[in-house]
């Protein structure tokens, strides 16, 4: 049961920066004009927290804690990185069996802090059902 909970909260945390990847995605004018920003991590920041806020599952403080550190995280992986966790995807693999992903998931469970990661937790155990529950209809 360990296992599965460590399980969960590592895909809750590779689901952090894959959120953002796809929401930044669905809005690519606004990540255009970011990266036209003269602060484009701040930029990006804000794209985030706009995108988040829809969800209405986080505080605003929540929000925010939660961008910072994605962006920041995503920041910090180099390009080969992220092909190998597109390659790790499209062998149908998790990329939690990573290590440099296993270390971004520790690091961002400190910048999140135990409540933020235990609420992501949470919503992530919840949509999980919730898709299971539609793949059963």
């Amino acid at each position: 049961m360990k296992n599965l909970k460590s399980n969960i909260i590592l895909s809750a945390i590779v689901s952090t920066v894959a959120v953002f990847a796809t929401s930044a995605q669905a809005n690519t004018d606004k990540l255009q004009q970011a990266y036209k920003s003269t602060n484009v991590k701040s930029a990006l920041i804000n794209v985030c927290k706009e995108e988040t806020a829809k969800g209405k599952k986080l505080s605003a403080a929540e929000v925010s804690k939660y961008c910072t550190c994605a962006v920041e995280a995503d920041g910090k992986l180099t390009n080969a990185q992220k092909w190998e966790i597109q390659s790790t995807i499209n062998q149908k693999k998790s990329p939690s069996t990573l290590a440099f992903v296993q270390k971004q998931n520790k690091d961002l469970q400190a910048c999140f802090g135990p409540q933020l990661t235990g609420k992501l937790k949470t919503l992530t155990e919840e949509a999980m059902k919730a898709a299971q529950a539609q793949q059963k209809k």
